[in-house]
């Protein structure tokens, strides 16, 4: 209840501004107006740290004259304030400096009814600090007090660097404030049950004990010591108070992490020290309380060391894993043994700090071994792993035959095991060679060489056998990728005309090569001479790769063969061909360059499916072929259209799919640029001739990624 004089405070934020105004009025009624604007700065401060560290109910009070001006704040919190060293990243403490700088003196006494008083006093003149308390001598004698009360333990935690306790301490208040102002915002306001209790926990609990840790470092701090020697004087109840603040600081730093504070994450070091000595508090405190007598502390350099040592580990195997990942990556683009020995075998020997290594799988005689790649070794000894058989007394061959590692770890060693070495590999001290194995299966090895004495511990022992893992997964799908390109390819290759057949008074000619590196793609033509004489001819390229694309191809190629032989107008195949899609439901894609040619008139009609227009080569040059460009089959088109145009004696006509004149990275446009550049005209070139120029402008150096189909109708003049 508030005593006469004094203004009880709600505990809001807007109670510190009820409590400045109050003080500013008491203080003008006392005609003290040379210090009113100090007593109101110094009522603030005591105020916002009554509420935010204290207990309610919070009092204020002015007494005194014109002369000399004493506020009082009162809480029902028995702990004294604690007056921290100066920092610029401490979000707290600077309230007590404030009033220490604008007062005459100030202090804290204990409350009636078991709370505490501080207090300020303001003096008008010039001797405003003759008579100042020794303040720390107050806070420290106040600490010794309270201890008196209860039954309670000391617990001597030993040692601890004094700028790191007050770090740490720092970053706990930064904490505490933001959740005591996250709390009073929210007053009046349901506050989630279960941040409520990580406010209330983080806030309140433990308290005595971080306010114990927290005074012994400032004071060492102050006397210029490097180092604390704690001890805290706690109850036994601090035990299970302890653990539930350690789980609640856990728990605010997921907070942290997710932005949900303005405090930052708990640093690695002040997450390990707060670990540290809250489960040294609690572990003393649970023994002392079944009458034990616990184990001195473990330092807490005992404990850095320890955590720098498990992090060394740590560093280790995620290094280890970050590689393998990274392995695993590339490995995704693997194509072909060679592929998979430029990923492994580098990252192996760099990983290792081998001084070379190599892959190493069966050749296809069956006896030698293939040498997919190396790094490190010289060409002499790459050309004598080509010629290794696999029943020779060597670790690569040894490992394939055998299933087992092969560890050699010295000059002598090897010597003993492998005497063929010395004839070849003499700088090589130690070594060793692991088996590919899938299933069943031993697909090859992988071996590595150390140009200095190895001792292959576990950990390194299974990161090769993992990577030997991940590079046998890889070749075997290397192998079934082979199987599927090889039998799309025959697939489309048996599908595509034998010959072309012969067109009196024109000349035909034709080029396929399917994609370089990637699955077999879906490219066709065809070429077919009708009862009338006339003939049709035909470029296609069904969307997607593999044997899928090349099953897909041969549908297609053999409707529109059907559909032209009982009807070859455009217009008619195209139309048939788009029923034919919706009927059976193909989710292909499929473009298509169709032309009706009456070899007679050189009359031409055009139908297209979405594919790349013709070229035209002739007395004028080359250019592109206006046709009316349709959707590709599998899109909808309720308008099939097609075009018609004259052929000269001594033209050509030349249809492409879209792998001739496609580069990665580069416009298709700069493609069908290079490919017109190719064929310049004037017309009479023999098609043979402009089929080669062609090829050889649009040639990709390191080989095209697609399907390239060429087909080039001469008329002869």
């Amino acid at each position: 209840m508030a005593a006469s004089g004094e203004l009880a405070v709600p505990t809001l934020p807007a109670g510190v501004r009820a409590g400045r105004q109050y003080v500013e009025r008491e203080v003008m009624a006392r005609g003290a107006q040379a210090v009113a604007d100090d007593a109101a700065l110094v009522a603030a401060e005591l105020l916002a740290n009554a509420i935010q560290h204290g207990l309610p109910p919070v009092y204020v009070r002015v007494a005194g004259d014109a002369d000399c001006i004493r506020v009082e704040v009162r809480d029902a919190d028995p702990r004294s304030p604690v007056r921290p060293a100066p920092s610029t990243s401490n979000m707290t403490g600077r309230g007590l400096a404030l009033v220490e700088a604008v007062s005459a003196r100030w202090g804290v006494e204990r409350g009636g009814e078991g709370g505490k008083v501080v207090w300020a006093e303001l003096r008008s003149g010039a001797a405003a600090h003759e008579d100042a308390l020794d303040v720390d001598a107050l806070l420290a004698s106040w600490q010794d007090d309270q201890a008196a009360a209860g039954q309670r333990s000391t617990v001597v935690l030993g040692d601890v660097p004094t700028d790191l306790l007050i770090a740490a301490k720092a970053h706990i208040d930064n904490l505490v404030r933001e959740f005591s102002l996250a709390a009073r915002a929210r007053q009046g306001d349901a506050v989630p049950e279960d941040l409520a209790r990580l406010i209330e926990t983080v806030v309140h609990g433990f308290a005595e004990a971080r306010d114990a840790i927290k005074r012994q470092a400032l004071a060492a701090a102050r006397r210029g010591e490097p180092r604390t020697r704690l001890a805290l004087d706690l109850p036994v109840s601090a035990a299970a108070a302890g653990e539930a603040y350690l789980a609640a600081l856990d728990e605010a730093d997921t907070y942290s992490r997710a932005a949900r504070l303005l405090t930052l994450e708990t640093p690695p070091s002040h997450r390990l020290f707060r670990r540290w000595y809250v489960e040294a508090v609690v572990h003393q405190l649970q023994e002392l309380a079944h009458g034990l007598r616990p184990e001195p502390v473990t330092p807490f350099e005992s404990v850095l060391v320890d955590e720098v040592e498990r992090l060394a580990g740590l560093q280790r195997v995620t290094g280890d894993a970050a590689r393998l990942q990274r392995v695993t990556a590339a490995l995704a683009r693997a194509r072909t043994p060679e592929d998979v020995a430029d990923v492994v075998v580098s990252e192996g020997v760099a990983a290792l700090g081998a001084s070379g290594g190599g892959l190493l799988v069966r050749a296809a005689d069956g006896e030698h071994l293939a040498v997919p790649g190396t790094v490190g070794y010289g060409a002499e000894l790459v050309d004598t792993l080509r010629e290794e058989r696999v029943d020779a007394p060597l670790p690569a061959a040894t490992a394939l035959r055998t299933g087992h590692p092969v560890w050699l770890e010295s000059r002598r060693e090897r010597d003993d095991r492998f005497p063929a070495l010395q004839g070849f590999e003499a700088g090589t001290v130690s070594m060793c060679a692991v088996p590919l194995i899938v299933g069943d299966r031993v697909l090859g090895a992988l071996r590595f060489s150390f140009a200095s004495r190895r001792l292959f511990g576990e950990q390194e022992r299974a990161f090769v056998l993992a990577l030997a893992s991940l590079t046998a997964a890889t070749l075997l799908r290397t192998e079934l990728y082979a199987a599927e390109r090889a039998a799309a390819l025959d697939l489309q290759r048996a599908l595509l005309p034998e010959r072309i057949p012969d067109v009196k008074g024109w000349s035909v000619v034709s080029h396929y090569s399917p994609a370089g590196g990637e699955g077999a793609g879906g490219d066709f033509y065809d070429v077919l001479t009708l009862v009338d004489g006339r003939v049709v001819a035909l470029v296609g390229d069904v969307m997607g790769r593999g044997v899928e694309a090349a099953a897909a191809m041969a549908q297609v190629r053999t409707v529109l063969r059907a559909y032209a032989i009982a009807d070859p107008d455009p217009v008619a195949v195209f139309d048939k061909v788009d029923h034919f899609f919706a009927v059976a439901d193909l989710s292909q894609l499929v473009t298509v360059l169709y032309l009706l040619v009456d070899p007679g008139t050189g009359r031409v009609e055009v139908g297209n499916a979405g594919h790349l227009p013709p070229v035209l080569v002739d007395d004028s040059g080359s250019h592109l072929v206006d046709t009316r460009r349709g959707t590709p089959f599998g899109v909808d088109d309720p308008e099939r259209a097609s075009s018609a145009l004259e052929l000269p004696p001594g033209s050509a006509l030349v249809l492409v799919t879209d792998g001739l004149v496609e580069r990665r990275g580069e416009d298709i446009d700069r493609g069908i640029g290079r490919a017109l550049g190719a064929v310049p005209g004037p017309g009479g070139r023999l098609p043979g001739a402009l089929l080669a120029d062609l090829l050889a402008a649009c040639a990709e150096p390191a080989g095209h990624d697609d399907d390239v189909t060429v087909l080039v109708l001469g008329r002869e003049g």
